[in-house]
């Protein structure tokens, strides 16, 4: 398969941060220096953002309530390959605020991704294709099914206005993300065991993955995640606590930052996301 060459260029700039008295000079330093390698990035190469809105209206008695689910996503389409020389600081103190000034020169490459086309439905009680749906009620059962022409690995993730959860790999899983085979069809949730495989090829556990969506409103709107690639990659740090029927789970800016590094560092990586109502 040819791929696009990846350009790699030499850039400086220079970037003042009015940072907080509330925080160490040291922090404040290392957020000055990597929102200028971030801005040298993106003026070089570009964003990717996005903007997602989404809606669902219910009906109580004759009156009619919108929910509303908003996501804001950004990434920058490069990466910081080396810093040359050191960065220059400029250090001052105004309102009670540390004015921090960095200048930095280094060598940046750009991001080309080369997609796998992978398939992936949402279905709704049923694990059959005619089931596809993007409209769930309270209770309804579950599934995702996913197909990928190359072997590989995926992860799946849910969001709602509380945070992140991980689905798939499980969190009594141990590999941070669940191996796949070329061709084949995948029905995750299913009522069914899953095999955990280790990265030595070995079976080490049998994990029962099964899922309803639940609504505690009237209409909650929710987006999946479904992240693959042809190499292993890890889930990030998130909450194992909670009974067993809670899924392990972050917070919606420190799920962003990993899969925002996860794409820098892997341009093979192939993002799907699907927004789901659900209603009483």
């Amino acid at each position: 398969m040819m791929l696009p060459a990846q350009k790699v260029l030499t850039t400086s700039g220079k970037y003042t941060y009015y940072a907080p008295s509330n925080i160490t000079l040291e922090k404040a330093k290392a957020i000055a220096l990597q929102r200028l390698k971030t801005q040298l990035i993106a003026d070089s190469f570009g964003t990717t953002v996005s903007v997602t809105n989404s809606s669902a209206i219910s009906n109580i008695n004759g009156d009619s309530k919108i929910t509303l689910l908003s996501i804001g996503e950004s990434e920058v389409k490069g990466e910081w390959l080396e810093t040359i020389g050191e960065p220059k600081w400029g250090i001052e103190y105004k309102d009670d605020m540390q004015v921090v000034t960095v200048s930095v020169r280094g060598r940046i490459r750009e991001i080309v991704s080369s997609a796998v086309a992978f398939e992936s439905r949402i279905l709704r009680n049923g694990t059959e294709d005619k089931f596809e749906s993007d409209t769930f009620k309270d209770n309804d059962e579950f599934y995702i099914t996913f197909q990928s022409p190359v072997d590989g690995f995926v992860a799946i993730y849910l969001y709602d206005m509380d945070g992140v959860y991980r689905l798939l790999p499980t969190k009594n899983q141990k590999d941070g993300s669940q191996v796949v085979e070329s061709g084949e069809k995948y029905i995750f949730f299913e009522k069914k065991i899953y095999q955990q495989t280790a990265s030595d090829g070995r079976i080490i556990e049998s994990v029962r993955s099964e899922y309803v969506l639940t609504c505690d409103d009237e209409a909650e709107l929710n987006r999946i995640y479904v992240v693959f690639s042809p190499n292993r990659f890890s889930h990030p740090v998130d909450d194992l606590m909670g009974g067993s029927d809670v899924p392990a789970n972050l917070s919606f800016d420190d799920f962003q930052r990993w899969l925002s590094r996860c794409r820098r560092q892997d341009k093979d990586m192939v993002l799907k996301t699907t927004d789901i109502s659900i209603s009483k």
